[in-house]
């Protein structure tokens, strides 16, 4: 019986651009649910005006 080791597993190189798309891509979501939330709470504060006066 032989006692080979298995090769470890050779991850694939960093890849700069990738990354750096993968990131603006969820910054730019990020930036999206932000504002959405934003004019939500802006449209309930309105609404909330309006039943009170």
């Amino acid at each position: 019986m032989t006692d080979e080791t298995p090769e470890p597993f050779d991850p694939e190189p960093f890849d700069e651009a990738e990354y750096r798309r993968r990131q603006r891509s969820r910054a730019n979501l990020m930036a999206l649910l932000l504002g959405a939330l934003a004019i939500l709470f802006f449209a309930i504060t309105i609404a909330k005006m309006q039943i009170f006066q």
